[in-house]
């Protein structure tokens, strides 16, 4: 017997008609969005800010999430926003990685490589986890189940 974890049931969202559909937020088809794509940060020195927080960590049950960009940061220009998971910094996975771990390896580098994808679902499991005190590892898909094929899976530094 196989058993599975399955999310909590979200209604779906209200009837919209056909043609009123394109444009609307709760009906958008656009999956490319949800991809890992690679963004590379540099900066002059490690002390500059990365013009990014980060929320999450193994230790709290879920993986790296973005928790805030900074307005007109070079984070914000590359594209990176609140929602966004951080798959791999520098070829070290941030699957399985502590949340101060995380910060070290981000603060301590002025090239920085960055896989990521947007995934407002296991972000907002992370801060429902933080609220209720909840630290299992259930939040986080399995997130190397595809990667397109400009960018490779992350290497496991163990």
């Amino acid at each position: 017997m196989i058993q599975a974890e399955l999310p909590a049931y979200e209604p779906p969202p209200p009837w919209i008609p056909q043609h009123n559909r394109e444009n609307h937020p709760d009906y958008n088809n656009e999956l490319s969005v949800f991809l890992p794509r690679a963004v590379n940060l540099v900066r002059p020195r490690t002390m500059e800010p990365l013009g990014f927080n980060i929320r999450g960590g193994v230790d709290l049950g879920c993986g790296i999430y973005v928790s805030k960009v900074l307005p007109n940061s070079d984070a914000e220009i590359a594209g990176i926003q609140e929602g966004d998971q951080i798959l791999q910094c520098n070829e070290c996975s941030f699957e399985n990685i502590l949340h101060t771990e995380a910060v070290r390896v981000l603060k301590n580098e002025t090239n920085i490589n960055l896989v990521m994808r947007y995934f407002p679902y296991g972000y907002m499991k992370s801060l429902d986890r933080r609220k209720s005190g909840e630290r299992t590892p259930a939040c986080q898909p399995d997130a190397l189940s595809y990667y397109p094929n400009n960018i490779s899976p992350p290497h496991i530094h163990g």
